[in-house]
């Protein structure tokens, strides 16, 4: 059988020989690197990988191509420039991966050519929490990131972007967050009595508690999810339960402006769930949410089976759209919104185009496969 198998090696191989292309018409192919991404509008998804490291990839708005990817440490955070040329993620890294030495690290990338520009490392204190709005922010003034940390003792440590060192840290006991206002160096915080404080930054590191609201919300009976949206001078707040609640950060001290409920009256026990549970579209001043049913307690981390347009003028929803076990979502701010949403469990991107005159209802156009392990957050770039 042997001297078979030869012969009909020794065959094949002369085939493939003969009908080979000659020497002489051999291009070799070559290869380039793009100086920077490609031109339009992207979304940036943050896959926070719990296991190894955690990455934000870039795709295009209008058909969710690909352009590349930026990688960090475990269990990353992401903050953008408003003009999102600018990122900058707070992670950890570690000398065995999973255990040993752990160095907390922020680092500045460069988005247009996606590179790590600049890094600087912060306390240890670094909280290795799931992904919000948040957990590190830029100051309106953009001067200062604002990194929350966690012992379990709750502060914020400041980096002076600028200098690329550690300014300070300020204590925030019993509450969470750094929303940054849209002028200066001043950030809310949501606190456990139903409160919320406003904190303020000085150049030589100090800091300024500005002042704390009367109680807004009952963290017993109606807690609110630790995401935000801007909308105007106020900051956008939601409950486990369906009620909206708008918040001034404008002056010193954070004041309630208003607060509804837009489930009422709705059969099914609906109630909002997920990671980046709701997006707001400033254009038409139409809030979108993930909705889950038979809601109850601990269902606040369920994913979306609608998404539900609420027009915060009118207070009413508007429309209900079906989706598939999204967990988190992000629009774009002109008068033809485009949606887009993470499914957690199959790792895809599904693309939605939204119609202003059928009430905002959401059409699937586009889905893409391969977000990764933890792909819950995402960030427009227009």
């Amino acid at each position: 059988m042997r001297p078979l198998k030869k012969l009909a090696l020794t065959t094949t191989l002369g085939i493939l020989f003969a009908g080979g292309v000659q020497a002489a018409d051999f291009v070799p192919e070559t290869l380039t690197v793009e100086a920077e991404i490609k031109p339009g509008p992207n979304i940036y998804v943050l896959d926070q990988s719990w296991k190894g490291p955690s990455q934000i990839a870039v795709y295009s708005v209008d058909d969710l191509s690909g352009k590349g990817n930026m990688s960090f440490g475990v269990i990353g955070n992401v903050t953008f420039s408003p003009d999102r040329k600018t990122a900058w993620t707070a992670s950890a890294y570690q000398s065995r991966i999973m255990y040993g030495d752990m160095h907390a690290i922020v680092q500045k990338f460069d988005v247009p050519r996606l590179r790590p520009v600049q890094e600087v490392e912060i306390p240890e204190k670094l909280a290795l929490v799931a992904p919000s709005v948040g957990t590190i922010q830029l100051s309106g003034d953009g001067k200062y990131l604002f990194v929350q940390n966690a012992t379990p003792a709750t502060s914020i440590t400041v980096v002076d972007v600028a200098a690329n060192k550690v300014l300070g840290e300020v204590p925030i006991p019993g509450c969470w967050g750094a929303f940054a206002a849209l002028e200066g160096s001043k950030f809310t915080a949501i606190c456990g009595n139903g409160a919320m404080t406003s904190f303020s930054v000085k150049a030589d590191g100090s800091y300024t508690t500005l002042g704390t609201s009367a109680r807004i919300f009952d963290a017993d009976t109606e807690p609110l999810f630790v995401h935000a949206e801007r909308a105007g001078k106020d900051l956008l707040f939601l409950s486990y339960h369906g009620r909206i609640f708008r918040v001034n950060d404008s002056g010193d001290t954070p004041k309630l402006v208003e607060h509804f409920n837009y489930t009422e009256n709705i059969d099914g026990k609906w109630a909002p769930g997920g990671v980046q549970m709701f997006a707001y579209n400033a254009a038409n001043n139409i809030l979108f949410v993930t909705m889950h049913p038979d809601a109850k307690d601990g269902s606040h981390k369920n994913p979306g089976h609608e998404i539900w347009a609420v027009n915060l003028k009118t207070q009413k929803v508007l429309y209900r759209s079906p989706v598939e076990e999204v967990i988190s979502i992000a629009v774009t701010s002109g008068k033809i919104p485009v949606l887009f949403g993470l499914n957690e469990d199959k790792g895809s991107l599904t693309r939605y185009e939204v119609d202003p005159e059928a009430k905002f209802a959401a059409k699937l156009t586009k889905t893409r496969e391969g977000m990764g392990s933890f792909a819950v957050f995402a960030v427009i770039g227009e």
